[in-house]
């Protein structure tokens, strides 16, 4: 499989450029990439970007679940110090 000479920034900025309207054969007449190879390129990043946003998605539940847990715990710490130091106040 032959290298590629575009690098990753050039291929996101080319596939910005589709995403924008313009056509994928005058994208690749423009920077001389077959139509083929651009639309493999669109499935590729296409792919990560999905992958992206649903690992964040995943991460943004667990940190809201992170944060109420936290919070349950907070509450319950603060119970129990009270009544420990209701009960040390009484035993003097």
């Amino acid at each position: 499989m032959p290298k590629s000479r575009l690098t990753p920034e050039q291929i996101r900025l080319l596939l910005l450029e589709i995403d924008a309207g313009r056509k994928v054969k005058d994208v690749s007449i423009h920077y001389g990439v077959s139509t083929a190879t651009l639309y493999r390129w669109r499935a590729k990043y296409l792919d990560r970007r999905e992958s992206v946003t649903d690992r964040l998605r995943s991460l943004e539940v667990e940190n809201r679940r992170l944060k109420s847990k936290f919070a349950e715990l907070t509450l319950d710490y603060a119970s129990l110090r009270a009544a420990l130091v209701k009960d040390v106040k009484q035993e003097c």
